[in-house]
């Protein structure tokens, strides 16, 4: 344990002379929460990264944490969601948004974060590889983040770069909500793993034995209530990681913390009109390119839109 402890403040040094703005992050996140068990580390993996770029803490008056999961490279999906449907969170002192990333090979890329990343002050990146694979390790990273730096925030809205988001419908749809240890969304049962090793979501036997996934939620959107972040993030520690980050977060570890499923149609996956009024009654829809963003964006901004 010491000599562990020892290596991990050698690294924390070397990484200061790279990222000293970020030191004093690297580490609490490094160190605070590994999980301990009667001073030894408990089903340590290999999954313990440091800190690149870090938002501020939440303010107590945050209610809505919106983490939104982003490729390094989509800096136009980014600054889209910040002009349009984002500006609500960013104005509105019950919510915080907070993009969540890996790291890219491209020196270019990373310049482009680090200037992004100082001008707006809401990411979180981490240093593992941000790839199709590792999604479930951006969802352990925003479980992370949310259990050490927003820990009294009441709901966290996890959602990808190509959702447009109702956040006034959101946060009407919460004013009242008294239920806790839930996840809300677009609720997925019976799904057979897929076998065929030319699917982008293969599933081989030597990953998942069973016939049948557990219940779970669609991962472009969904709600977890903040009373259950931190058992989520602690029971990624045990056990092994599942590559599919909706199969993983909201169906494995929710069923060890005992959560409630609760399925909403107001989460969609299906392709719809890019229009105000295909988006008034919605919280979520997908496979939305930042041109269609701002075109939904104008018309439900519009007091006089009339829907049919």
């Amino acid at each position: 344990m010491t000599i562990f402890i020892i290596a991990v403040f050698v690294y924390i040094i070397l990484m200061y002379q790279i990222y000293p703005e970020t030191y004093m992050n690297i580490l609490s996140g490094r160190l605070r929460f590994l999980p301990f068990s009667n001073g030894f580390i408990i089903n340590q993996q290999s999954y313990y990264f440091s800190y690149i770029h870090l938002t501020n803490n939440c303010s107590d008056s945050v209610q809505i944490l919106v983490a939104v999961c982003s490729a390094p490279i989509n800096i136009l999906r980014r600054n889209t969601i910040r002009e349009t449907w984002g500006q609500y969170a960013r104005n509105n002192s019950n919510f915080k948004m907070v993009f969540f990333e890996g790291v890219t090979h491209s020196p270019g890329v990373q310049d482009d974060i680090h200037e992004e990343s100082v001008k707006y002050g809401d990411i979180v990146q981490e240093n593992y590889i941000d790839h199709y694979g590792n999604l479930s390790l951006k969802s352990i990273a925003y479980l992370r983040w949310v259990s050490s730096s927003c820990s009294k925030v009441k709901f966290v809205l996890k959602t990808d770069d190509d959702m447009y988001i109702n956040l006034p419908l959101l946060e009407k749809t919460l004013m009242n909500m008294k239920r806790s240890r839930f996840i809300m969304g677009l609720l997925f049962q019976h799904v057979v793993p897929i076998r065929d090793s030319s699917s982008k979501w293969y599933t081989p036997m030597s990953k998942y034995q069973k016939n049948e996934f557990p219940d779970y939620m669609s991962g472009t959107a969904y709600l977890i209530s903040g009373d259950i972040v931190p058992e989520l993030y602690a029971e990624s520690f045990n056990g092994k990681r599942f590559w599919l980050e909706d199969v993983y977060i909201t169906g494995m570890l929710a069923n060890r913390v005992n959560a409630t499923r609760i399925n909403s149609n107001m989460f969609t996956i299906h392709n719809r009109q890019h229009t105000g009024c295909a988006y008034k009654n919605i919280i979520s829809g997908h496979h939305v390119v930042p041109r269609k963003m701002k075109i939904i964006y104008k018309q439900l901004k519009d007091v006089n839109l009339v829907c049919h």
